[in-house]
């Protein structure tokens, strides 16, 4: 029996870890390293039964004590932790009040608040800082300098794009996520298995085949959409990105017309693919729309998934954010279809309101994502067991091989809420779009573009003192009244362009929204209109 295999023999686990680790120092640096290896099969399995992970930091640290130095490392120590923990602790709890002070006050801030010269001058021309600052210096630039003048998504009235307005928990999430700081590109550890729960729910969810599919969490849809080529006149921006990506430009882009609703006309796009054929062209992918950008249309993915299937065309959905009705039992109804699409692409951070940024790609077959981008490599080599397990990585079926954990924050959110609550949310902001479109539809100058299928409200003020104007002028109006809006930070709407002319697009996808800031809204916006036409015919008539 071997020394090694004597000390194992021993009832104390002090006693051998002692054993151990003595007599390393009078072994050279090749027998060093045997040793060590040899005393990490010994140690570990006794550190994995230990009830607390502060014991395991205190036998860890004994393993690592146990060699004395035999030079000065001073010089060698690149340590970025705290000096003072104490002290560091106590700066990371105020933060994390400011933060949770942040979210609770919301409402008592404007929805928007311009960044001043001082404040711009100073976040762009700071000279490249050579020595660092404390961490209370920092921590109170980011209090002066930077939270006051954020997005405004957090407000209840930021409805001017498809920006979800965080949680709590996700701000405590997110702290784990940095604390842990994992690379969830390859490997065996908690975030793989994280990411791996959150696919299959996403699975469930969309009722994708339990044999074949899977994806992967990315970055947002804008980075999930790769394979496209016909999309509706409503198609997102991140299309047209996608084929520039492959290399195809946006000449390989068809745009199909689209119905009185804004669905894509599937009887044109019928025809469209036997005009191509006639011409030579090979049409490879469809992009369904499950909630446009400018009105929440919904296209008819159950006759789309059928004309493709006909045409061995890929058919891949944009669900950014309206294919989340799924939660919705009253509006599920709109996504019929969409489990026989090939891809779907959604974000977490939109409707969910999962901190940014979090979307994820899902396939009927993730084989395509591995047969795509697995490549052989001779210094990342995954292992049937170990550290380097849990095959097959997610580095294999993307782009990324440096992946942070995103899939925690949205582990938690659902975890936290629950789809049940979530989907009341969700059905709560659409109920929202049409008490909106009610109060203005109590005035005659104002013109609201219907059907509201979702969670978006468009509407053009048409004041009857500009009768005589041009569509342009009225169209400048309606701008500015935007800009008015934002800027006395009462509301952030966005705009649209609706059958050629300008609309106000209020998009609600904010779970801190009540009645109460749709009545304040329409009456800042009657307000605002009354005080530009005084101000109007007061310059007319002087």
């Amino acid at each position: 029996m071997t020394q090694i295999d004597q000390i194992t023999t021993y009832n104390s686990f002090e006693q051998t870890l002692n054993q151990v680790t003595w007599p390393m120092n009078l072994f050279s640096d090749e027998s060093h390293d045997q040793m060590f290896d040899q005393q990490n099969s010994i140690v570990f399995p006794h550190l994995y039964r230990l009830p607390h992970i502060n014991e395991v930091t205190s036998v860890y640290d004994n393993i690592n004590t146990s060699v004395t130095p035999t030079q000065d490392v001073s010089s060698m120590s690149a340590s970025l932790d705290p000096t003072d923990w104490s002290a560091a602790r106590a700066e990371a709890h105020k933060m994390l009040d400011v933060s949770l002070d942040f979210l609770e006050n919301a409402r008592d801030r404007p929805a928007w608040v311009p960044i001043p010269t001082d404040v711009r001058h100073r976040l762009l021309h700071e000279n490249l800082p050579e020595h660092g600052k404390s961490i209370t210096e920092v921590c109170k630039d980011i209090v002066d300098d930077v939270l006051p003048y954020s997005g405004g998504n957090t407000h209840p009235r930021f409805w001017g794009w498809v920006h979800g307005s965080g949680t709590v928990g996700g701000v405590i999430a997110e702290m784990m996520t940095a604390s842990m700081n994992s690379n969830v590109g390859l490997c065996s550890h908690s975030g793989v298995l994280i990411e791996r729960q959150v696919i299959e729910w996403m699975r469930q969810l969309f009722e994708f085949p339990s044999e074949t599919s899977g994806g992967l969490i990315v970055s947002g849809t804008s980075m999930a959409a790769v394979i496209l080529a016909y999309a509706s006149t409503q198609k997102h921006v991140c299309i047209a990105k996608a084929l520039e990506l492959l290399g195809l430009g946006t000449q390989a882009l068809r745009l199909v017309p689209v119905d009185d609703q804004y669905r894509m006309n599937i009887q044109a796009f019928k025809n469209m693919i036997e005009e191509d054929r006639q011409q030579g062209l090979i049409p490879f992918c469809i992009v369904g729309s499950a909630g446009t950008v400018s009105t929440g249309a919904f296209d008819n993915l159950s006759e789309l998934a059928t004309v493709a299937k006909e045409n061995n065309i890929w058919f891949h959905v944009d669900g950014a954010f309206g294919s989340f009705v799924a939660l919705d039992p009253t509006r599920r109804h709109l996504i019929h279809g969409l489990s026989e699409a090939d891809s779907l692409a959604f974000d977490f951070h939109k409707w969910l309101h999962v901190p940014y940024a979090a979307g994820c790609v899902l396939l009927r077959q993730i084989s395509t994502l591995h047969a795509t981008f697995s490549s052989p490599r001779n210094y990342l080599v995954s292992t049937r067991r170990g550290f380097a397990s849990d095959n097959p990585w997610f580095c294999e079926m993307g782009i990324e091989l440096s992946r942070p954990c995103r899939a925690l924050k949205v582990w938690f959110t659902i975890k936290e809420h629950g789809i049940v609550r979530l989907g009341q949310s969700i059905a709560a902001n659409c109920n929202q779009a049409n008490y909106l479109a009610n109060l203005l539809s109590k005035y005659d100058f104002i013109r609201i573009f219907t059907p509201i299928s979702l969670n978006i409200v468009n509407f053009r003020l048409e004041p009857h003192e500009l009768n005589d104007a041009n569509p342009e002028t009225i169209d400048i109006f309606n701008d500015e009244l935007v800009n008015d809006l934002q800027e006395q930070g009462i509301a952030i709407p966005s705009t649209s362009r609706l059958n050629d002319r300008l609309h106000i697009r209020i998009c609600i996808t904010n779970h801190r929204s009540t009645l109460a800031d749709f009545d304040l809204f329409v009456n800042a916006v009657i307000h605002l209109c009354q005080t530009r036409i005084a101000s109007r015919n007061n310059r007319i008539n002087t």
